[in-house]
């Protein structure tokens, strides 16, 4: 039985969208998650998008990021895939490295992935990613 979008509990989050000098784009997974999406996370109460963004990819990824390398995409409202009868709203921003780096999974993450234009489909993607940002990607937006 599907719930009405009015019953549904909705979370606001910030992501970036985060490319490799090859094109190539970044994904994370969290423990106990099946899915794999954008860095990033939870406005909190009082919270820019621009300061949730950087602490979250600070705190995940280890990555130090100045404001003025972040474009902000668009906002997409969608299933949350770890959250139970929840929409998630997300404010997306994207970034490019100068150089390839290798994260290592910090704070709740299980897993970090640079994924490519030719093998994204290998991996399970939050709808976030897979309604929005991925099409804007393959199609050579970004």
């Amino acid at each position: 039985m599907s719930l009405q979008v009015k019953d549904m509990n909705k979370i606001v989050i910030c992501s970036a969208m985060i490319l490799s000098p090859a094109g190539n784009m970044l994904m994370v997974r969290k423990r106990s998650s099946a899915y794999f999406q954008l860095p990033g996370g939870k406005i909190a109460a009082g919270e820019s998008d621009m300061a949730a963004l950087t602490r979250e990819l600070k705190e995940e990824l280890g990555l130090e990021v100045e404001v003025t390398a972040l474009r902000f995409i668009g906002n997409h409202v969608t299933q949350a895939v770890n959250e139970p009868d929840t929409l998630v709203e997300g404010h997306i921003y994207a970034m490019t490295l100068g150089m390839e780096t290798v994260f290592r999974p910090q704070a709740e993450l299980e897993e970090v992935v640079w994924i490519s234009k030719e093998h994204w489909q290998m991996y399970r993607l939050a709808h976030l990613a897979a309604e929005f940002v991925v099409p804007k990607w393959l199609s050579g937006v970004f």
